[in-house]
């Protein structure tokens, strides 16, 4: 797995110690398993064996100035070679993302670890973020193997089947196969609300949506600038979004109350283009919207 940098930054040298616990029939180097039953399981066998490895001290490069971040590197391939393992990009965040599949009874809950040190790379992502990315994942009610249907995910997003809705599924379902994994869900929501133009985006719908000079979008405002973006909508579906932008429930959506459902929906920004596309804003504006398009 991967480190955290705290015992690398003050850049001292690093003493590997690999633990290992040969076994035949029970392994009690813990894992997904409760301490009770671990217990219980130990105290079952006749003999529990531990060996301690102590390698070479890794010790930080003298002639460059390194980072934390290669040296926990260079260490965690110390770890790796010396038990003869792979390195992942696997960190704490997956543990989270697994304890939650566990506590929503997942039959295969280790398919929603996702190797988030290399997540938060690329999209600088928080594991609190990416668990929240999970509980909308599970709300859209996934198969055994954890995939998602295109009218589960519809549900969820208060969206109907509509052009504008394939293209969002399709976006995310990069192996064309009909349905998304969690994985393919948290990669292409925080691709969208990384973007360096997503904010900015956010900040131009909301301004565009409140057109009765307050600080607050009404139903009908928000109903008319996704009305292009998905003409058919009737009372009821517009009702469904609105709600979905109000969390608090007062009967109007706040700055924050929008660009918070946006950040938990990325993915519902596209509902907005359309029709600030029909403006006629400035070039910039378009560049910025395509951008995130």
């Amino acid at each position: 797995m991967s480190f955290q940098l705290g015992a690398f930054l003050p850049g001292y040298p690093i003493q590997p110690v690999i633990v290992r616990y040969p076994h035949v029939h029970f392994d009690q180097s813990w894992g997904n398993i409760s301490l009770a039953k671990l217990m219980f399981r130990m105290f079952t066998q006749f003999h529990n064996f531990m060996e301690v490895e102590y390698l070479p001290v890794v010790s930080p490069l003298t002639n460059q100035k390194e980072s934390a971040v290669h040296f926990a590197k260079r260490t965690s391939h110390a770890l790796a070679s010396g038990l003869n393992v792979i390195q992942t990009s696997h960190s704490y965040g997956d543990l989270m993302l697994l304890m939650k599949a566990i506590e929503s009874k997942q039959e295969k809950p280790s398919s929603y670890m996702v190797e988030m040190a290399k997540v938060q790379s690329l999209f600088h992502i928080s594991s609190l973020e990416a668990v929240d990315f999970l509980d909308k994942f599970l709300l859209m009610n996934p198969n055994p193997s954890g995939c998602v249907k295109f009218h589960d995910f519809l549900k969820v997003l208060r969206l109907k089947a509509c052009t504008l809705s394939e293209e969002m599924f399709s976006f995310i379902d990069v192996e064309k196969s009909g349905t998304i994994t969690f994985k393919q869900f948290l990669f292409g929501s925080a691709h969208v609300m990384k973007l360096p133009l997503f904010r900015q985006a956010c900040e131009l719908a909301f301004a565009e949506c409140k057109t009765g000079g307050n600080d607050y979008i009404l139903e009908h405002e928000l109903e008319n600038l996704i009305r292009p973006a998905i003409p058919d909508l009737n009372a009821d579906e517009v009702h469904e979004l609105f709600n979905l932008f109000d969390s608090d429930s007062d009967g109007e959506i706040s700055k924050d109350d929008f660009n918070t459902c946006l950040r938990k929906n990325p993915l519902l920004i596209a509902l907005f283009i359309p029709c600030l596309l029909q403006k006629g804003l400035p070039e910039t504006c378009d560049r910025m919207l395509e951008e995130v398009v």
